[in-house]
């Protein structure tokens, strides 16, 4: 590599070691004019850093005296802001904090032996980060195995400034949950961490160190202003909403990617939280990562919406306090407006142990809220009950509803019983902070040892009260009746509500009287599998969900129509035992099938077609269930195949079945009563097209189809179809 004309700080704590001289001579051969730095003459102001373009702390072993180090705190924050280039590798990264850079240190910090070879795993987002110039793919080794060295990473806690760039890939395994390359933008410089193995000293492997040569001077180059790349999506923690819509804007050329469910920007999503209308606004937040697209640190996203299918992404609202009781992530919750006030009462998570925690709305807007004091508002799980114990977690007691009467809330709050199964619990209070505890609401009948009843949610109709709970793998509910004074609910029937991809819901009411459900759409695909796509998870739609006569009724939100922007097909179609592919392709699409199965014995719908075959996705219509047969899918190993259905023998022909297609989500909804939700992961371009069959004694299918619109306004409106090759 031919040296640059770079003036570069290379700071050093005392005298350097042999790893820190390497690296000093490897600089030497990047940049022309490289200058050591001690950092007790930063300190002292004999040494001025706005003649450098960019300055290279990698520090190797522990910092001598903190005291300098803090010192140097201004000077260097001053250089960054006026435009200067820091990049922190090794130890180094750990002094983000005493620099100013960053109120969260990296968590886990010291020296470990390498026994594979390791370096970043990138996220999606970032594949054109110019660190990443001239290497393929996301995964990297940079340093060889056979030797001791320091590291320093976010484990348990995420930086409260800074964008995760990277996470870290250890021999051919991705760990998510070691970010290790993190950027941080402080006034009009930047600040690049990497906290992964990472030696200039050791004997290399050809490959590793081509690699990591390779990236240390694109990180050189690049903060010094002498690399022509753009920085991105790279402005540290994303916080508004048109630096969210970037990350959106990078993704949206993924075909499996939902395009009218909400997801997140990018990175992790998963339960509904705090579900509220507020000053004629929609509310959804939700369990948001922001370190990748992995359960883990979760803190609550935000999206808005004014008809709940438009929506527009917030700031996050709640971000874990790495010195609170919430430390590990701020987890499932709902929302309540009290006297003009919106609060939160959410999960806080710190060292194995859920505890309840209460935050306020800092505004109007619902921007972000801020702890009450003296959390946690219940110190402790009821002693009365033998709350279920498994390693790392002492009690499962989490995820909390509000319900209001007669002057007095219930809360109840979702756990599991040691050898037994699923409780939901309730407490009792006149306000928000004081809770007496009133006993279980409602056990499970059957002992289900290791079950833990998760989210529940009650709901009052005229017609019967509904409670709802999460059990691990679907949504149970029960219809029966709540005994507010004894906090106690008497169930008369039960079901499952959606048995497919549908989980942890959460409802509001609208201004109209509609009680309108949102559930978390899980992946089923594998954890590296969402790494490569850059996001994870999807909500559902809009459902209203109501108890008439004693039974669930479920479709939904009529707002839904507002997504229809051209009308594929009209008509009625006559089969015989017969297959017919229609001339229409999509990846967003609502179908409306009216069709009686029974003299064919099975109609069919098929969504996502390849034209030669390989993939496809049934939506088999018998007499007694509706079966999505994911069976040819796709050819990826990765994604789930296995059929899901829903029972129908029970409803009244001839069916009204209601699809919507939206990448890999596939929702439906029969005769406004029973719903499905499951997620597809076609892999070919070309798996647009869409086909109906019928059995021997044939059918007449009445059918709608329409292409829908994005939920995002504010992403441009790209073309949902992809023309197969021809």
């Amino acid at each position: 590599m031919q040296p640059s004309a770079i003036r570069l700080g290379f700071p050093i704590d005392g005298e350097p070691n042999d790893e820190e001289t390497a690296a000093l001579s490897f600089a030497r051969r990047i940049v022309d004019d490289v200058e050591p730095v001690p950092l007790r003459e930063v300190a002292s102001g004999t040494v001025t850093l706005d003649r450098f373009d960019a300055l290279w702390w990698h520090a190797h072993a522990p910092v001598s005296d903190p005291h300098t180090v803090a010192v140097c705190r201004d000077p260097i924050c001053a250089y960054i802001a006026d435009g200067g280039g820091l990049w922190c590798s090794a130890r180094a990264l750990a002094q983000v904090a005493a620099l100013g850079i960053d109120p969260v240190p990296p968590d886990a910090t010291g020296t470990e032996r390498v026994t594979e070879a390791v370096g970043p795993l990138w996220k999606a987002v970032y594949a054109d980060h110019p660190a990443l110039d001239g290497l393929d793919g996301l995964r990297h080794h940079i340093r060889p195995p056979g030797s001791e060295g320091p590291y320093a990473r976010y484990e348990r806690v995420l930086p409260e400034r800074a964008d995760v760039l990277a996470a870290t890939y250890r021999g051919t395994t991705d760990v998510p949950t070691e970010p290790a390359v993190l950027q941080w933008r402080l006034g009009s410089g930047t600040v690049l961490g990497v906290g992964v193995g990472m030696e200039f000293a050791q004997p290399d492997d050809p490959d590793t160190e081509a690699t990591r040569e390779r990236f240390s001077a694109n990180v050189l180059r690049w903060l010094a202003g002498d690399a022509d790349h753009e920085t991105a999506l790279a402005t540290g923690r994303p916080k508004t909403g048109p630096e969210l819509l970037r990350y959106r804007d990078a993704l949206a050329d993924d075909p499996n990617r939902p395009r009218f469910h909400p997801t997140p920007p990018a990175n992790w999503l998963n339960d509904p939280n705090g579900l509220i209308h507020h000053d004629g606004t929609y509310h959804l937040f939700y369990q948001y990562n922001p370190g990748g697209p992995y359960h883990h640190t979760v803190h609550w996203g935000h999206a808005v919406s004014d008809d709940l299918v438009h929506w527009r992404d917030r700031p996050v609202a709640m971000t874990p306090d790495p010195s609170g009781p919430d430390r590990d992530g701020c987890w499932s919750g709902c929302a309540v407006a009290v006297d003009g006030d919106v609060y939160a009462l959410y999960t806080g998570g710190r060292d194995g142990w859920q505890r309840p925690c209460l935050a306020r709305a800092t505004d109007d807007d619902l921007t972000a809220f801020e702890q009450v004091d003296d959390n946690p508002v219940i110190d402790a799980p009821p002693p009365a009950l033998d709350l279920l114990s498994t390693p790392g977690e002492p009690a499962h007691f989490r995820d909390h509803c509000l319900v209001r009467e007669d002057g007095r809330w219930h809360h109840l709050i979702g756990a599991g019983l040691q050898d037994y199964g699923g409780v939901v619990v309730s407490y009792t209070g006149t306000d928000l902070t004081e809770w007496t505890y009133a006993g279980p609401t409602l056990v499970a009948d059957e002992a289900e040892p290791g079950v833990v009843w998760e989210c529940p949610e009650l709901l009052r109709y005229p017609d019967g009260d509904l409670l709802h709970v999460s059990d691990y793998s679907h949504v149970r509910y029960f219809i029966g009746e709540f005994d507010a004074d004894e906090s106690r609910f008497v169930p008369d029937s039960r079901g499952t509500l959606d048995p497919g991809a549908f989980y942890a819901p959460q409802s509001l009411t609208t201004p109209d009287g509609r009680e309108v459900m949102i559930g978390w759409l899980r992946e089923e695909r594998s954890v590296s599998s969402q790494w490569e796509a850059g996001w994870a998870g999807a909500m559902s739609l809009p459902r209203e969900v109501a108890v008439i006569d004693g039974d669930i009724r479920q479709r939904p939100v009529r707002e839904v129509e507002r997504l229809r922007r051209e009308r594929l097909h009209e008509g009625t179609l006559t089969l015989d035992d017969a297959a017919r592919r229609l001339p229409v392709e999509g990846t967003a699409l609502e179908c409306r099938l009216r069709v009686d199965p029974t003299d064919a014995t099975e109609v069919g719908l098929v969504l996502r077609a390849s034209p030669d075959g390989p993939e496809s996705t049934s939506v088999r219509i018998r007499p007694d269930r509706v079966v999505v047969d994911r069976t040819e899918s796709s050819v990826d190993p990765a994604a789930h195949a296995d059929d899901v259905a829903v029972d129908v023998a029970d409803l009244s022909r001839p069916f009204d079945i209601r699809t919507f297609l939206d990448g890999s989500v596939l929702e439906l909804f029969v005769n406004d009563r029973r719903a499905l939700s499951t997620r597809i992961y076609p892999t070919r371009a070309d798996a647009t097209g869409v086909g109906l069959y019928a059995g021997p004694g044939g059918a007449t299918i009445d059918l709608d189809i329409w292409r829908l619109g994005s939920a995002w306004p504010a992403l441009s409106d790209r073309a949902e179809m992809m023309p197969s090759p021809r």
